[in-house]
């Protein structure tokens, strides 16, 4: 079994030229946790997603790797100025927020290697065409674990 049999083929995208607020009012819409960004020509250029509003929302403290930071209730951070941080960062170009942490994965890359990429990077992953780059589809754990079933 390869991600080619199971992949999702119409993958909802976001354009390179897209800003921060059009790619998060398309994520909250559509309920997704993650989308692909890629250029004009369909290349993958990387990821947005939660850990992209994440880091935007937290304070720099939180994102510094302070595992003895456990409990940010002495920060006085009211949901309105959440609020205008989203809205500060809404015309920034989605560029400055992409994720390319995860490894694309190619229609032929077999099934056990996604479960372990699903295992160490916990999003699902784009799956790009062998050369070009371009996107072809995106897998996550539903669908391998559907096939499972």
């Amino acid at each position: 079994m390869t991600v080619g049999s199971l992949m999702n083929a119409t993958p909802v995208t976001v354009p390179l030229a897209e800003t921060f607020a059009g790619a998060y009012r398309l994520m909250t819409s559509q309920r997704l946790s993650s989308i692909p960004v890629v250029d004009t020509r369909g290349v993958y250029q990387g990821m947005f997603d939660f850990q992209d509003v994440w880091e935007l929302l937290l304070p720099r403290a939180a994102l510094l790797g302070m595992e003895s930071l456990t409990n940010l209730a002495f920060l006085s951070e009211a949901v309105n100025k959440l609020h205008d941080k989203l809205e500060q960062a809404g015309s920034r170009p989605i560029r400055e927020f992409l994720d390319a942490t995860a490894p694309p994965v190619h229609p032929d890359t077999p099934i056990k290697e996604v479960i372990l990429l699903f295992h160490q990077y916990n999003v699902s992953l784009p799956v790009v065409e062998r050369g070009t780059n371009r996107l072809v589809g995106m897998i996550s754990p539903w669908e391998v674990l559907d096939a499972l079933q």
